[in-house]
């Protein structure tokens, strides 16, 4: 069954929005695709800085798979800019389509 892991942060108080957004877009065009299993990822952002993405994957197997070690310049990049402190990550398998 499929599964959404859905990820809360925000971003370093010193990192500017325009440039985590960038980064973030960043990561969308170039990691993202090459995520084994990922269907679908969707990042979004309140007016108070909270962050919100949304991961498709086909299974919890993909979903909780540690990371391989492509990209991981432009994903290091990203992950250094975001507070770990606010940060909570949660899987649910989906139940309709």
């Amino acid at each position: 069954m499929a599964v959404l892991q859905i990820v809360k942060f925000r971003a370093m108080a010193e990192v500017d929005s325009a440039e985590f957004t960038a980064m973030n877009e960043r990561f969308q065009r170039e990691i993202a695709p090459i995520l084994p299993d990922l269907e679908r990822r969707e990042a979004a952002v309140d007016g108070n800085g909270n962050w919100t993405l949304v991961l498709r994957y086909t299974d919890m197997e993909s979903a909780t798979r540690p990371p391989a070690d492509h990209g991981m310049e432009v994903a290091g990049a990203f992950m250094h800019m975001i507070d770990m402190s606010t940060m909570s990550v949660s899987f649910q398998t989906i139940v309709s389509d």
